[in-house]
């Protein structure tokens, strides 16, 4: 059974799991402040986002906004005749979720989200942003805007540790989603026959899990409450699509209920001009797992349908709560868990109302959390294992914002790669997202994370002669507090910072040996070597373990 109670005390070693497991990792310097702090206070400030510094990271945000138009770029930014590109990658040419988005560049969008997960001080947000877009699977190739797809990520940013139901209702509203599961087809006034897509899939793969205390008729009725709900677009939020003229995308949208009233932004969601919604709600009174409700007339503050689908975590809480437990054990704790440690997940989460933020802090600050069984007992995923070592290994925020040319990680020179590591970020194959766990590597990913560790430690694909042309510029003597004084410190350093599961000592004797066959200097060569030592600990089958 899973032990929830609070641990009273903890280590160094413990203070590393929950930064690995519940952030991107942590420096053995933040580890020894964060362990050096009682662990309930610890946590509850880990998960709330308290005390963090934001000053240098919404600054460096707020600075980096891409105006430059799209046709004015190159292939390559550092060619001859590049117009308006710095001679190095950076937030401002690449990367940044701001106002100009709507370029419709999904690289562009995975990079922006990758560099705020390797800065954002805040990054237990950021981690729960990424456990909800895998549970909320929505993807770019059919939604075709970039632009809703952040939007949605944002919703998962600011709202991820909401009430669960809270939470469900935001995503039924959101755009994004509202295109990827054809909420804006769901039309099922008068006779119309509703659009189930969305009905379904919202009990199916986000809350309850496959016929798990539902039928198809819940199923219908789910999908006649829900009709109609779309947004809209004001005028000012459709952009030309600089890659395509002729091509108009919405920047943003506002959540509607098509019920034939006005329409207060003038565009419906498909950018055609309308002053009135179309009728698409249905009308009258449905009965939903073994509830009726009146779809027309909703409860005060709420949508039509809205009370419908927030009974399901209430007269579904058991199925509701395990449905959760299973997701929330596979990403945080272990995926070899018993049916005890889910039933005592489940009611955890039943006991605390849904609450996500109260689920978190109890989760994070148990026995069960911290226990020895527990540590690496899971398989990163790609992306998160990728900003992780971005973070170890790389400049700080400060200490990039200081260069002269800027030198952040170029994040849109490797993005593709998520994909061919096993997780195309915002753009899942299908609405069940990505496996998790040992489903993460096999042959064929595990060369495409290679060349991530390639790019993170080795600087692969810089420009000779300038380490400020790495794609993640680095100051290999700066891993080092002190200049080591033998491989052996090398290691015991790379370890600390890298965070693999154990690794053998007879692998790294060889390893060590491979590299200093004689004797040891801290010269330019033997750094270089610490950058070799650095990729074979991340290509690792202990580095892949968090």
């Amino acid at each position: 059974m899973a032990d929830l109670t609070p641990i009273s005390s903890w280590t160094a070693a413990d203070a590393a799991h929950l930064g690995r497991r519940a952030g991107f990792g942590l420096s053995p310097e933040a580890v020894a402040a964060l362990a050096a702090q009682a662990p309930a206070a610890a946590v509850t400030a880990w998960v709330d986002g308290t005390g963090v510094d934001r000053t240098l990271f919404d600054a460096v945000m707020a600075d980096r906004a891409d105006v430059v138009p799209l046709s004015a770029r190159t292939a390559n930014p550092n060619a001859p005749g590049a117009v308006n590109v710095p001679a190095v990658p950076a937030p401002h040419a690449f990367l940044v979720d701001g106002p100009h988005t709507w370029r419709h560049d999904l690289t562009r969008a995975q990079a922006s989200l990758a560099f705020r997960m390797q800065y954002e001080p805040y990054a237990f947000r950021e981690r729960m942003a990424l456990f909800w877009h895998n549970l909320f699977a929505t993807g770019f190739h059919k939604v075709n805007n970039t632009a809703l797809m952040l939007k949605q990520f944002r919703l998962f940013r600011e709202h991820g540790l909401d009430r669960f139901d809270d939470l469900l209702v935001a995503v039924s509203k959101d755009p994004a989603m509202a295109i990827w599961l054809d909420s804006v087809q769901n039309n099922a006034s008068g006779t119309n026959v509703p659009n189930e897509n969305y009905a379904r899939e919202v009990m199916e793969l986000y809350s309850l899990g496959v016929d798990n205390g539902y039928d198809q008729q819940d199923i219908t009725q789910l999908a006649r409450a829900l009709s109609g709900w779309s947004f809209t677009v004001p005028a000012a939020s459709i952009v030309a699509d600089p890659t395509n003229p002729a091509t108009k995308r919405a920047s943003d949208g506002n959540f509607r209920v098509y019920d034939g009233s006005a329409n207060p932004d003038g565009h419906v969601w498909s950018l055609g001009a309308n002053t009135t919604l179309p009728r698409m709600h249905a009308s009258g009174t449905i009965t939903f797992l073994g509830q009726s409700f009146d779809v027309g007339s909703p409860p005060a503050g709420m949508a039509p349908g809205e009370n419908a689908l927030r009974s399901i975590p209430v007269s579904r809480a058991s199925q509701c709560s395990r449905f959760l437990a299973q997701r929330l054990l596979v990403h945080f704790v272990s995926a070899r868990f018993t049916s005890a440690d889910l039933a005592d997940v489940a009611a955890m989460i039943q006991s605390n109302g849904f609450d996500m933020r109260v689920v978190l802090r109890t989760l994070l600050t148990s026995r069960f959390f911290y226990a020895a069984s527990n540590r690496f007992a899971l398989v990163e995923g790609p992306v998160s294992w990728a900003v992780r070592a971005a973070r170890a290994l790389g400049r700080s925020l400060a200490a990039a914002d200081a260069l002269p040319t800027k030198g952040f990680p170029a994040w849109s020179s490797v993005a593709a790669s998520f994909d061919q590591a096993g997780m195309r970020l915002l753009d899942p194959s299908g609405p069940n997202g990505w496996k998790e766990d040992v489903v993460w590597v096999n042959s064929n990913t595990m060369r495409f994370r290679s060349r991530l560790a390639a790019a993170i430690a080795l600087g692969a694909g810089a420009t000779a002669g300038s380490s400020d042309q790495l794609l993640f510029p680095s100051d290999v003597a700066g891993w080092f507090p002190t200049a080591p004084a033998s491989a052996t410190d090398v290691l015991a350093r790379l370890v600390s910072l890298l965070q693999p599961g154990p690794v053998p000592s007879t692998v790294t004797d060889a390893w060590l040996a491979a590299l200093w066959p004689s004797s040891f200097a801290w010269d330019a060569t033997g750094q270089t070597k610490a950058r070799e030592l650095a990729y074979l600990l991340l290509c690792s089958p202990a580095g892949q373990l968090y």
